[in-house]
């Protein structure tokens, strides 16, 4: 369990470089939350500490969750339970914040699509490691 949640949290990190690289959807994060490259690299270190500690907080409730009597370990259960964490941990406060006019729907979707791709980043390694 301790290498499924650590693989997991080391993945999910690592495509966040790939993900907002100027390559994938840097260029439009950056626009989105009205900042430049110089504005970012003042604060990357901060930003992947808070990232990797996130990622680490949600493998840990994953392990923990993928144990729940409902769930018979499939990988179509682990599918599910990654769709079912985002939609209900990450999608509402970001939609509130838009609602709020805090940031912009283009944020949402590229932060969104992130994190549901981390999640199911954790269905496939936990499938691999733990089942």
């Amino acid at each position: 369990m301790v290498t499924a949640i650590l693989v997991s949290t080391l993945l999910a990190f690592l495509l966040g470089f790939l993900w907002y690289s100027p390559a994938v959807f840097g260029k439009a994060w950056l626009d989105a939350v009205g900042k430049n490259v110089g504005d970012v690299q003042e604060t990357t270190m901060a930003m992947h500490a808070v990232s990797i500690i996130g990622w680490l907080a949600a493998a840990f409730v994953y392990a923990f969750m993928i144990n729940h009597p409902m769930l018979k370990g499939d990988v179509q259960d682990y599918l599910f339970l990654s769709i079912a964490l985002w939609g209900a941990f990450m999608m509402p406060p970001k939609a509130a914040a838009i609602m709020h006019g805090n940031f912009n729907t283009k944020l949402l979707w590229i932060d969104g699509g992130y994190h549901l791709a981390g999640y199911l980043i954790f269905a496939i390694v936990f499938k691999i490691f733990v089942a």
